[in-house]
């Protein structure tokens, strides 16, 4: 089956985490790498639980929806090592610049493309986040550039539930016929968006993805890219 056109576009919606901050990169995988240079005796399995916790804690701490990205992060990698039983001030804190510089170099990269994206499309963000998607998206110059920042801490909505996707286009007025969605994970942004009726964009990074679903369909993603820029030539 044919990719869906996308000469009738009028809006685009994106994901915030490993999207707009990364080439597909989703952060438990960002991390374990930099876990492996500054911490090597954390396991996959540890790692990965910390962090599922971390994410609990950044969602119930009410705090964390006054952080911009340096806090978000600190406080991420605080909760990560306080669950891996680690006490290093010094390695938590090179950790966290680590992450921080490589989330502000595709921040700043992608912002221009959001700036020229912005002169002919509707643009939106829609995030599982912790309530400060806006403050983030303010820091790195891309605000001015979106017409609505669907936060699912705000809304009360997360995805994959494809309502979610609904509510960013009635902020947007733009119907899902009409729209894209933008996403590097499969299970909570391609597949749901489809279902919502969006032409879907899947940003993907084989090297750091996670094993498919078993229930992928290589249809659900009606087209593929590997860094945030080719969207341009895509639409263009």
């Amino acid at each position: 089956m044919a990719p869906k056109p996308l000469i009738s576009l009028q809006g685009i919606l994106f994901d915030l985490g490993g999207t707009l901050d990364g080439d597909g990169e989703h952060w438990l995988n960002r991390f374990h790498l930099l876990y492996q240079e500054d911490f090597p005796g954390v396991s996959w399995d540890a790692l990965k639980a910390a962090f599922y916790r971390a994410e609990v804690i950044c969602q119930q701490e009410s705090q964390v929806a006054g952080l911009g990205l340096e806090g978000l992060v600190a406080f991420h990698v605080s909760q990560q090592l306080a669950v891996l039983e680690i006490t290093d001030p010094q390695g938590a804190s090179r950790l966290a610049q680590k992450f921080l510089e490589s989330c502000r170099e595709k921040l700043g990269r992608n912002a221009g493309v959001l700036s020229r994206l912005a002169g002919r499309f509707r643009l939106g963000v829609v995030t599982n986040g912790y309530g400060n998607a806006e403050i983030i998206l303010e820091e790195a110059g891309m605000r001015p550039h979106l017409a609505a920042v669907v936060d699912s801490q705000a809304v009360r909505l997360r995805k994959p539930d494809p309502a979610i996707f609904a509510l960013a286009l009635d902020y947007l007025g733009v119907a899902p016929e009409a729209a894209a969605l933008v996403g590097d994970s499969y299970q909570q942004d391609i597949r749901p968006a489809k279902e919502a009726g969006l032409t879907t964009v899947w940003l993907r990074n084989d090297a750091m993805s996670a094993p498919l679903p078993p229930d992928f369909s290589p249809t659900a993603a009606d087209y593929q890219i590997k860094a945030l820029p080719d969207l341009e030539a895509l639409v263009s």
